[in-house]
């Protein structure tokens, strides 16, 4: 189930630190779910940007305050990073708990010491920070990881840009700051690729 986290000022502004950060870049893309693209979100420019990652970084606390998570975990690894960086800035005051892919896989994760999934799996309302959400696969990942009929689990991404699948919903309710769907074709209607 999703729910809009209440509408604030600081929400508002971030798609526009995320755009000056010029993360949208044009050209042939070919995503993970065999998608075709003339639109892309490379959220690792964001990290080029201090003054725009700063409010981006600042929203994602509150909304993390605002829907009282006890821990937060990261989704390898723009989540992760994103993750660590709000409590290595001191802006969260719950445990972020370190999470990895597992060597070979995509979209397989695991804790990186047995003690983080102890506190994961006890914990009341985890959150799942991800930067970019397509389908809520890779945040579906995570949750496997623990408990859905016993916990109260929250994702927390920047931005959807895609339509989430009702199946990776599971146990897990999203959230977003920016909601923005980018195009997507098949193969046979993308334009780069009739014409190469």
């Amino acid at each position: 189930m999703e729910r809009t986290l209440p509408n604030n000022p600081d929400f508002d502004t971030v798609k526009t630190a995320v755009l000056h950060a010029k993360v949208l870049r044009e050209g042939h893309f070919v995503f993970a779910n065999g998608g075709h693209g003339n639109i892309k979100l490379e959220m690792d420019k964001l990290w080029e940007s201090s003054q725009d990652l700063d409010l981006v970084l600042h929203a994602l606390a509150q909304a993390c305050l605002i829907l009282n998570s006890d821990i937060v975990l990261g989704v390898p690894t723009g989540g992760q990073r994103l993750a660590n960086a709000l409590g290595e800035r001191k802006l969260i005051e719950v445990p972020v708990l370190q999470l990895e892919r597992i060597p070979g896989t995509k979209q397989d994760f695991r804790f990186k010491q047995d003690s983080d999934q102890e506190v994961a799996q006890q914990a009341r309302r985890p959150c799942v920070v991800e930067d970019v959400v397509t389908t809520l696969s890779s945040v579906a990942r995570v949750v496997r990881l623990l408990k859905p009929n016993l916990q109260d689990i929250h994702s927390l991404a920047i931005w959807r840009r895609g339509v989430v699948s009702e199946e990776y919903r599971k146990g897990v309710t999203d959230h977003y700051l920016v909601e923005q769907e980018l195009p997507v074709f098949s193969r046979e209607g993308c334009v780069y690729c009739m014409f190469s």
